[in-house]
């Protein structure tokens, strides 16, 4: 099984058809104070898996900062459905994420571990944004 997709974005559905749709995908958040509160994001991850790997799986997504400290954790089962022999399975996951607070500008990541094994990092990048001049230092 290997990660097909993984992004952080605004906001993600799948349709009646069964589509996948992600809006708004960023891999920087820019904060004019610290500690800064992220509003909402989601995380969207796909996985290629093929007809032997169908069942449950044990996924774990962690948002980490670069000291290794954990702001996020979900932990539960990605289900791979019955398939057909030759052909792909795309199981997909939309995590949600509301609030999150970042202490300080640096480098996060999201690492995504399945079945116990470290899949994928994602990094993301949370940086202090430029204080924009006063009107009197414009003038």
């Amino acid at each position: 099984m290997e990660i097909d997709l993984a992004v952080v974005a605004d906001a993600a559905n799948v349709s009646q058809e069964g589509k996948l749709n992600v809006m708004g995908v960023f891999d920087t958040i820019w904060a004019r104070e610290f500690p800064f509160r992220h509003a909402a994001m989601v995380f969207v991850l796909r996985v290629r898996a093929d007809f032997t790997e169908q069942g449950d799986h044990g996924l774990v997504v962690r948002l980490m900062d670069a000291d290794g400290g954990q702001l996020f954790k979900a932990e539960g089962p990605l289900k791979v459905p019955q398939g057909t022999p030759g052909r792909p399975l795309k199981p997909h996951v939309i995590l949600g994420l509301a609030g999150i607070t970042f202490q300080r500008p640096g480098d996060y990541s999201f690492e995504v571990m399945l079945d116990g094994d470290h899949l994928k990092s994602i990094p993301l990048h949370v940086m202090k944004a430029p204080t924009p001049p006063r009107a009197e230092e414009l003038a």
